[in-house]
């Protein structure tokens, strides 16, 4: 028999394979028939379809995006902390480009709250990283500014996409990339 917490994971699998190709256009009716449970089962457990979205989106930014952003500030030299950083969100962005491409268009549309607007997300994290590791270092870092760059290197990639998504780079022409974006952004934080 399957259990609740089953087919919770059952529902929330379904849900983000419909959002990511509807958005927020997507019916409970898509939903319930690719879940493959009744559409008032959805309501039972989540009650509105912007329930489900948000718990849906929820659980993704837990799982996908959790970030080491915070570790990686506290790495001491700049130019590694920005390198992994860079190499980290270019990894789990580009893995996840078609969920990022929705949530950018439900963003740009009004249709998220505050709590899951992942591009307000996403700066706020690399703002507290970078206030975080220049506080260690005493140094003053116009840490908006650097963040803005860095949502902006990390959505191009997802909104202007190269020939290859950057996980599916060799190792070396993801540590040229790298280097090209840190050393403009070293010149910034000079």
């Amino acid at each position: 028999m399957e259990s609740i917490k089953d087919k919770t994971e059952q529902i929330l699998q379904a849900a983000v394979k419909i959002f990511i190709n509807k958005g927020l256009q997507a019916t409970t009716q898509e939903i319930a028939k690719e879940a493959d449970v009744a559409e008032v089962t959805l309501y039972r457990k989540f009650s509105t379809k912007q329930n489900l979205f948000k718990t849906v989106i929820k659980n993704v930014l837990e799982r996908q995006f959790n970030s080491k952003v915070m570790q990686l500030a506290d790495q001491e030299n700049t130019e590694e902390f920005l390198k992994g950083t860079i190499d980290n969100r270019l990894k789990t962005l580009s893995k996840n480009a078609s969920l990022v491409k929705m949530l950018i268009s439900e963003s740009l549309k009004g249709n998220l709250s505050p709590d899951i607007d992942f591009p307000v997300i996403i700066h706020a994290h690399l703002k507290k990283a970078l206030d975080h590791h220049f506080a260690q270092k005493n140094q003053n870092c116009d840490s908006e500014l650097c963040a803005r760059q860095l949502v902006g290197i990390f959505l191009s990639h997802i909104v202007v996409p190269n020939e290859l998504p950057y996980y599916k780079l060799n190792d070396e022409d993801k540590e040229v990339l790298v280097n090209k974006y840190v050393k403009s952004l070293l010149i910034l934080l000079d």
